[in-house]
């Protein structure tokens, strides 16, 4: 929740100081202080607790929220205040998906990570909106102490979570690694791609759609977000029975259809259509790459993986944050909206690599009866 309240209403407040284009750069800095924090995790495990990381980055995340509260604050405290949050961001996100692929047995890691997901995925069925609704009514230092208060007590909470075994810690492979394995790289290209789109959209909806109606940035907001959080958890279901490769293909096509829909800059109707199509495939995608991801490895590269496919998403984000804010700063904000179904086009014929055969999931080393995840 911290996270998500504050995700439309920083760029919206970085535009309006200006200049032109500024709320592509306060989306890209919060991506990538993620990314930043997210590739530094799997280092960090091996040497902190997990529980310490995780409370670590909760209140990262949490207190510089508090920036935004400030009357007047500047350009450059907003974006060093979004630099902070994704470092804070990644750290927590980080580790809480590498101690779900550990503790979980691999023939049900499509359905755990299915349900993390939803778990994740449901404060952004409303709390954007709410985002968003708050800063139209002139209250954004609200926003900011929301997020605040669910920082600190996402901190209370990641102290009863247990920590990583120390035996995978010791023994786990860094990010040049895992990225070398076959095939995961080829994923983590496509999913970066794709991941452009949610940068560019949660910059490019709060500034070009209305403020409220049936078409308006809330609405949109609040329909993708569930739509995305269902699919989250469906494609992990059906991760454990398809092959995570038809999950992508699925999933890339109705995002491609979302985002050329958003573009067309329809009536409320086709704003609603591009909500339900654009969250649905970008959700499936989001869980299908770690799919992909994790069975190109084994449970020793779980953090490194864990690691690069938050940071797909983050890297992603923050550069269709950039593009839609150069493309809107030379063209306008409607032309820049065709930037999003071009970039993630680019994507498609990555996933339909069929590339090497996944590890066979018995070849993992096996965990400890006390650490298995009972789902």
């Amino acid at each position: 929740m911290t996270f998500q309240i504050l995700l439309p209403v920083v760029p919206v407040m970085a535009e309006r100081q200006g200049p032109h284009g500024m709320a592509g750069a306060a989306t890209a800095a919060l991506f990538i202080g993620a990314v930043a924090g997210e590739l530094s995790t799997p280092w960090l495990m091996t040497r902190v607790r997990s529980r310490h990381l995780l409370v670590g980055g909760e209140l990262l995340t949490a207190i510089p929220c508090l920036v935004y509260a400030i009357p007047g604050a500047s350009t450059w405290e907003l974006l060093a205040g979004a630099v902070l949050r994704g470092v804070g961001l990644g750290l927590a996100v980080v580790v809480s998906v590498a101690l779900l692929s550990e503790l979980t047995p691999a023939h049900r890691r499509g359905a755990a990570i299915g349900v993390y997901s939803l778990a994740l995925s449901v404060p952004g069925i409303l709390v954007p909106s709410i985002g968003v609704f708050l800063l139209a009514a002139g209250r954004a230092d609200i926003d900011a102490l929301i997020g605040f208060a669910s920082g600190v007590a996402g901190a209370v909470i990641a102290l009863r979570i247990p920590d990583r075994p120390m035996h995978l810690a010791e023994g786990s492979t860094n990010v040049l690694g895992a990225i070398r394995k076959p095939g995961l790289f080829i994923v983590f290209a496509g999913f970066v791609l794709t991941s452009c789109s949610f940068g560019g959209v949660v910059t490019f909806v709060p500034v070009a759609l209305p403020l409220d109606g049936l078409g308006s940035a809330a609405a949109f907001l609040l329909v993708a977000g569930a739509a995305r959080a269902a699919s989250r958890w469906v494609a992990g279901v059906l991760g454990d029975r398809w092959p995570a490769r038809l999950v992508l293909i699925v999933g890339v096509s109705a995002a491609l259809a979302g985002l050329i829909a958003l573009a067309a800059h329809g009536g409320a109707a086709v704003v609603l259509f591009a909500a339900v199509a654009y969250g649905a495939g970008y959700g499936s995608v989001q869980t299908g790459a770690f799919l992909a991801m994790a069975q190109r490895g084994t449970v020793r590269d779980s953090g490194a993986i864990s690691a690069l496919w938050n940071s797909g998403i983050d890297l992603g984000s923050s550069l269709g944050g950039t593009v839609i804010g150069l493309a809107a700063s030379q063209f306008g904000y409607g032309a820049a909206a065709w930037v999003l179904p071009i970039v993630v086009l680019a994507a498609v014929p990555l996933f339909l690599w069929p590339g090497p055969r996944p590890m066979n999931p018995a070849a993992e080393p096996p965990l400890p009866e006390t650490y298995v995840l009972k789902t």
